[in-house]
């Protein structure tokens, strides 16, 4: 899972830390669309369907400005829950 993120020469370990964040966002947002493709034919009324939809648009924002910030002030951003921790056990210690 680490995506070409583990051992790289040339590639500072910051670097390689925010790529791996990217990538581990972009497949837990997996998880909502599947989850929605499972309840389609139940018939969830659209209000929930839309606040569900907003929630994930939240948090793939909210994450996004998290990240870019803590790097324009020269710091890790390692406050994501569970997606952090991942990328930084996966990045490797060097």
């Amino acid at each position: 899972l680490s995506l070409g993120t583990r051992n790289v020469d040339g590639m500072s370990r910051a670097v390689r830390f925010n790529a791996q964040q990217a990538v581990l966002i972009d497949i837990a947002l997996i998880f909502p669309t599947l989850i929605g493709e499972g309840l389609d034919g139940v018939g969830v009324p659209r209000m929930y369907e839309e606040i569900g939809n907003n929630l994930v648009y939240y948090f793939l924002m909210t994450s996004i400005v998290y990240s870019v910030v803590m790097n324009l002030r020269g710091r890790k951003p390692n406050g994501i829950p569970y997606i952090s921790d991942a990328a930084d056990y996966i990045t490797g210690p060097f």
